[in-house]
């Protein structure tokens, strides 16, 4: 959350392509609001993660079928933040039925933009936002909450295998969509080695800069740099003893990588400002919700560090893979945030709609959306409505080869798991060849 002196000019995010988002990034600036714009997703996607805007604005007109999981996605991040959608005519709607605004969107608005409007839309929606973010703020999950929390066979295969990694002391990838607990992984290896009496240091690569990022990371001499006043030591030299973990390795900048390459082959380091080799002994930990092999195809990671990075491996699983975990979790959030407050239990009603709901930004989003219905619900209980998720009773009908597809998919996925990603174990399992595997992992767009 971004704070918010009386001074200072309320800040917001515009992602858009055309002359109506620049048209609309001038009217709220000559307004006194600090604009964030960008046309560009990837961009979109970082300043939303680094700033946590309390309101957003989306030009849909820019993207004919938008990826609704996308935005679901983000935000998860921060439940309280107003999400406003311009569309380029009112027939949109009716050309995107499955476009759910009432789940995602506070408002939308048609072009030509009314801005007197549209300026009152957003100045509530900015107040309502501050307003539920510092209630939120009050209900900040303890510390000590940094449990695994569940008894699924996915969840069960977890904790074995950070046990296994635990006492190994190489490099370590973590892999798994947002929200999954790869950084609560990176911290219980951490707290099981042999490294648990020295420093856990966690670096977000998507939030840093890309002109401080070497600074951040393997610190500066005074005079380095403008500004550089004094000697800074960096992230990694701090970590002397402990565990480093790199968040989004994938938005490490190339030039950067190098330099990181160069640290997990020598373990040493040189401040920026100097020609003097440090040796530094911490342990590396990346995660990344990214394939990396499509990076490298890419160009946009270099293949020597990612051979370097993936000695070791864990994946985490999305909330979707691991939904007998579900009711566990939910009422372990939400003991946390009524603890010494209120006594507050979820409907059964609320329970199935949790149990259906696709959770795109997996527990992180079942978190956040626990300690929001904490406060919109007046009564002990807690509804799905509280929750902001719809319940049916009755499941759409879909084709024999839907349902087949579906169920060869996570038979898929479950094998692979249970099997510790051991893709010669997992084909034995299921009674296939490995040939047989790969062709099915490749039709399923299961990432190998």
């Amino acid at each position: 959350m971004l704070d918010h002196s009386p001074h200072e000019s309320r800040s917001i995010l515009i992602f858009g392509k055309g002359d109506s988002a620049q048209e609309l990034s001038e009217q709220l600036k000559d307004n006194g609001w600090q604009i964030f714009f960008t046309q560009e997703k990837s961009q979109f996607k970082k300043l939303f993660q680094h700033h946590l805007f309390e309101v957003v604005v989306i030009f849909l007109s820019a993207e004919p079928e938008p990826i609704i999981t996308e935005y679901e996605e983000l935000a998860s991040l921060n439940m309280a933040t107003k999400w406003i959608a311009i569309i380029p005519h009112e027939n949109w709607l009716e050309d995107h039925p499955n476009f759910l605004f009432s789940h995602l969107f506070y408002d939308y608005h048609r072009e030509p933009l009314r801005y007197d409007y549209f300026l009152a839309t957003v100045g509530h929606a900015f107040g309502m936002a501050e307003l539920q973010n510092k209630q939120l703020n009050q209900l900040q999950v303890p510390q000590d909450s940094d449990d695994i929390i569940g008894r699924s066979p996915a969840t069960a295969l977890i904790k074995r295998n950070i046990n296994k990694i635990a006492m190994e002391d190489a490099t370590v990838l973590i892999t798994g969509e947002s929200g999954t607990g790869k950084e609560l992984a990176a911290r219980k290896i951490h707290q099981r080695s042999k490294r648990n009496q020295g420093p856990f240091i966690a670096i977000n690569c998507a939030a840093i800069p890309e002109t401080l990022f070497y600074s951040e990371l393997f610190g500066n001499e005074k005079g380095a740099f403008t500004n550089a006043d004094s000697k800074k030591i960096g992230r990694i030299e701090a970590a002397d003893g402990g565990t480093v973990f790199l968040d989004e390795i994938g938005d490490l900048p190339l030039n950067l990588q190098v330099n990181l390459l160069r640290f997990l082959e020598l373990n040493q380091i040189e401040r920026l400002g100097s020609v003097k080799s440090i040796t530094v002994d911490c342990r590396i930990i990346v995660a990344t919700n990214v394939n990396l092999e499509k990076a490298v195809e890419d160009g946009l990671f270099r293949e020597d560090l990612y051979h370097r990075i993936n000695v070791l491996t864990l994946h985490m699983p999305a909330l979707r893979h691991r939904r007998q975990d579900i009711p566990e979790l939910a009422n372990h959030f939400l003991s946390q945030f009524c603890e010494g407050h209120m006594h507050k239990t979820f409907t059964q009603r609320c329970l199935n709609a949790m149990n259906q709901y696709r959770w795109p930004g997996n527990v992180r989003e079942l978190m956040n959306r626990i300690r929001r219905a904490v406060i919109l619900s007046e009564g002990n209980l807690i509804t799905e409505k509280h929750m902001d998720l719809s319940f049916s009773n009755h499941q759409n009908i879909v084709s024999l080869k839907e349902a087949k597809d579906k169920a060869e998919k996570e038979t898929l996925i479950l094998s692979i798991e249970k099997s510790g990603y051991n893709h010669t174990l997992a084909a034995k399992n299921l009674g296939i060849s490995r040939t047989s595997l790969y062709r099915l992992l490749n039709k399923h767009n299961i990432p190998m």
